[in-house]
Parts: C-alpha cells; sequence; structure tokens
C-alpha cells in the first residue's frame, strides 16, 4: 500500500462535519470488502491516546474504496481547542493488517450560531 496522505481539515464549529476520501492503492482504487475503517482526534500527538475522541466513519463505498468521517453538531460544539491531530485507518479483517491511509491537523472556525 502507498504512503498515507496528509490533508488538513477544517470543522466548522456548531455545524455538521463529514468529509470523504478515497483509499488508492499504488493508483488503483482499493475494495475495501474485507476492511474496517477508524478515525480520531486528540489536541496533539503528545497526548494520550485514550484522550482521543472517534469520528464517526463508515465505509461509504466499498468497491470505490471511499470513507467517510464525520461529526455532529453537538460534537463541534464541544471542540474548544483551535487546532487537533487527526488521522484515519484501515485494518483487513482477513489478516488483521491495520495501516493508516491519511492523517493531518483538524482546524476548528469557530462560530456563533
Amino acid at each position: 500500500m502507498s504512503a498515507q496522505a496528509l490533508i488538513d481539515i477544517v470543522v466548522n464549529q456548531k455545524a455538521s462535519f463529514e468529509v470523504t476520501f478515497v483509499v488508492k492503492d499504488n493508483g488503483v482504487l482499493l475494495d475495501l470488502t474485507n476492511y474496517t475503517a477508524a478515525a480520531k482526534f486528540k489536541t496533539d500527538l503528545t497526548a494520550s491516546d485514550t484522550s482521543a475522541t472517534p469520528f464517526t466513519t463508515a465505509i461509504s463505498n466499498t468497491a470505490g474504496g471511499e470513507i467517510t468521517i464525520s461529526l455532529t453538531p453537538d460534537q463541534t460544539s464541544k471542540l474548544t481547542n483551535p487546532r487537533y491531530v487527526y488521522d484515519v485507518a484501515i485494518t483487513n479483517t482477513l489478516d488483521n493488517y491495520k495501516t493508516r491511509i491519511v492523517e493531518g491537523v483538524m482546524k476548528v472556525s469557530g462560530g456563533v450560531t
């Protein structure tokens, strides 16, 4: 599998958030039939793993290699820091091989309503 992508995202506080990533292996869409996906964020890389908060994560198009992560308005309203780090990983359920497919900074844009 190719190296993970570095992608920064912006989450609008007090609003719904959703983004879809397309997974490719050497330029070819990865069929995610035998995979699970997980995504989490935390304040910084030195914060304990137990402090990480999960995104709602779904394989939204198995044959098309699409993974969607999301947060509700209630979840985004509780974001108190201006930035977090996040990553998305997939695990092959046949051999339990886990790999990170995307990572980056999650910037929070404050909201009033």
